[in-house]
């Protein structure tokens, strides 16, 4: 079995954490057409969540809502929408009507037994299904090897790795995909969502690029990394890699188009990429809200920061708890100290 490798864009997704998803309709739309373009395989285009839908946002309310944001010649693309687990009741979401639709469910480690039991059902509607475990690397080998039996039951299109924290190193990354890849059903493609905390997500997707050779690959990715905090794989560099040594067609012109006419205008206000702050929060395994919570805090410094975010219970890293962190911050005098000592 050979294997085929496909982008997922989720610029309108991921990268809205970085402007509250406001991108404007005609925005979106545009962003949208030049994605089909550039050729990218899968377009993600936000989130379904329970709200009053704003066109000029990418969070939809239904199915409908995103169906009215297509454009007119989707040219038989596939288009995304994610679910947070606990969100949306299965019942609120209609039976699939378009193939070119396809849902993505997230859900944390203790939400295993209900999560795979509404990916399930939706995929009883229709759906295809992506399944996303958040903090892939939060799992032991043999938990993996058991998510992969459970998921193997309800057959899904794809299953998803994902460095939710942005700490995956090359070997974390090869741990974890010989180990999927030995346990999943050979139909199930696999995906692969990195954050650049680390600066290691286009090295990390082409270890992984390079490691699968006999199982479809989706690799997810940003224009221009958009996203929250540290940000995410580049869309172009991704691109430019898979043409220059996978044969791939993909055209850059209109990834640059996005660039230059609807990301840089949103950058200046509200920056991503490389800090130090997401750094630590990588180095300690911690979700990158609990850096972001400690470096708006004036009065730190960033060996304060460090030693605040050890301070993080093994069980609170991936999942961020904002009275937590505040309580261990309200507790600082103590850790001055020690600071002051260095």
């Amino acid at each position: 079995m050979s294997n085929s490798i496909k982008i997922l864009d989720c610029t309108l997704r991921d990268g809205g954490y970085a402007n509250e998803w406001l991108f404007g309709e005609k925005n979106i739309k545009s962003i949208m057409q030049n994605l089909i373009s550039s050729n990218a395989d899968i377009i993600e285009c936000g989130f379904l969540k329970p709200i009053i839908y704003n066109p000029n946002k990418t969070l939809f309310s239904c199915i409908e809502d995103l169906k009215h944001q297509l454009p007119p010649n989707i040219a038989n693309k596939k288009f995304t929408l994610m679910i947070n687990f606990g969100e949306v009741d299965k019942e609120d979401i209609s039976a699939c009507n378009d193939p070119n639709i396809a849902l993505r469910i997230v859900f944390k480690k203790a939400e295993i037994t209900e999560a795979l039991d509404y990916c399930n059902k939706l995929k009883k509607k229709g759906y295809e299904i992506f399944i996303n475990p958040m903090h892939t690397n939060s799992y032991s080998m043999d938990e993996l090897k058991a998510l992969a039996y459970e998921v193997n039951k309800i057959a899904p299109s794809a299953f998803t790795i994902t460095d939710t924290t942005g700490s995956m190193s090359e070997n974390d990354v090869l741990n974890i995909f010989e180990t999927i890849n030995k346990n999943l059903s050979a139909d199930i493609s696999l995906c692969f969502h990195s954050h650049n905390n680390l600066q290691l997500s286009f090295a990390n997707a082409k270890t992984i690029i390079n490691a699968c050779k006999n199982r479809n690959l989706i690799i997810d990715s940003t224009v221009f990394g958009m996203g929250r905090c540290a940000g995410n794989l580049c869309t172009e560099l991704i691109m430019q890699y898979l043409n220059d040594n996978y044969n791939k067609n993909y055209n850059i012109l209109p990834i640059l188009k996005i660039i230059n006419t609807q990301i840089s205008p949103i950058y200046p206000h509200t920056p991503w990429g490389y800090s130090i702050p997401y750094y630590l929060s990588a180095i300690n395994h911690c979700h990158p809200n609990y850096a972001k919570f400690l470096s708006e805090k004036n009065d730190l410094t960033l060996e304060t920061i460090d030693i605040l975010l050890k301070k993080i219970p093994k069980e609170n890293k991936s999942i961020f708890d904002k009275e937590l962190i505040n309580k261990i911050y309200s507790d600082i005098s103590s850790i001055k100290l020690i600071v002051g000592k260095i």
